[in-house]
């Protein structure tokens, strides 16, 4: 097979950079990988062709493939920080999504080792935080969910970055809470409520809050913001939480009419629950219309 010239891999690249950007990612491929295979002895411009390789893979969620096509990238000497940066969060990003978050903390350290500017870093301190926040490792998140904070708050980010200004506010929350740390958690779950872009999303920041008043005991505040929850958003992603948030709050305040019509429901819908050793409690209180006797530590 005869090579093609230079002519035929221009034309070719810029078909695949045209389907690229119309978002043809599968066109787009077979354009880069005939292009691959015609320039294996260009050490300059093959990293930049397995770069837009590994996207394209990355885009369409082909996550074992980008991270092979970024690791023959990263093997190149001629990369700038910028390109090792986009190869090396690319590579955590698949590997958090392909189900191995040791990996991806891994790649996404090492992307945030790299020097370019901070502003880039945003969505990798952010997915380094969320990360290890899901993996509880709450004091290795919390550094770098602070530095998301701090960069998509620098000049309130509009449209898709706030919600990750909002989500870091509600984990920095939740560090602080298991932190014991009541009133900051209160503080970043407030300014999570205030910063929301409209009234059903106030709800998490709220939801922030129901978890503090019932470490306080403080049950009408308790019941009000699950009330305000459930009102802002019926289809609320925890609400077996909040089912168990409202009885014991109806049960501390006695308010038996009310457990009555909520603990049925919270039984047998979640019976295998997260809240299932409080039932028997809860159900003696009900049917004896009393709290229950109380063990010392309580």
């Amino acid at each position: 097979m005869n090579s093609p010239t230079p002519e035929e891999l221009v034309r070719t690249l810029e078909e695949a950079q045209a389907a690229f950007a119309k978002q043809e990612y599968r066109l787009a491929l077979a354009r880069y990988q005939w292009v691959e295979r015609h320039i294996q002895d260009d050490p300059e411009n093959l990293p930049v062709i397995q770069i837009e390789i590994g996207w394209s893979h990355y885009l369409l969620q082909e996550y074992p493939d980008a991270i092979r096509y970024f690791a023959k990238a990263l093997q190149s000497p001629r990369l700038n920080p910028t390109q090792r940066f986009d190869c090396l969060r690319l590579s955590g990003f698949s590997h958090e999504f392909s189900g191995d978050p040791e990996k991806a903390i891994a790649f996404l350290q090492d992307a945030l080792a790299q020097e370019v500017d901070e502003a880039l870093k945003r969505y990798t301190y952010f997915e380094l935080g969320k990360i290890c926040f899901a993996q509880r490792r709450l004091a290795e998140a919390k550094a770098p969910l602070l530095k998301a904070r701090q960069l998509f708050g620098a000049g309130e980010s509009p449209g898709g970055d706030r919600e990750y200004l909002q989500t870091s506010l509600y984990y920095l929350g939740f560090i602080a809470f298991f932190e014991g740390d009541p009133g900051g958690a209160e503080k970043l779950f407030r300014e999570y409520v205030e910063k929301a872009p409209d009234l059903k999303n106030q709800a998490p920041g709220y939801f922030g809050l129901a978890h503090l008043f019932y470490e306080r005991k403080e049950y009408p505040a308790l019941l009000d913001v699950c009330d305000k929850i459930l009102h802002l958003d019926a289809d609320f992603y925890d609400k077996e939480t909040l089912a168990f948030f409202l009885c014991r709050g109806y049960m501390e305040l006695q308010m038996w009419d009310e457990l009555e019509m909520f603990l049925p429901n919270l039984i047998e819908t979640y019976p295998q629950g997260r809240y299932q050793a409080a039932y028997p409690q809860l159900k003696w209180a009900l049917r004896h219309r009393r709290l229950p006797p109380r063990s010392p530590a309580e």
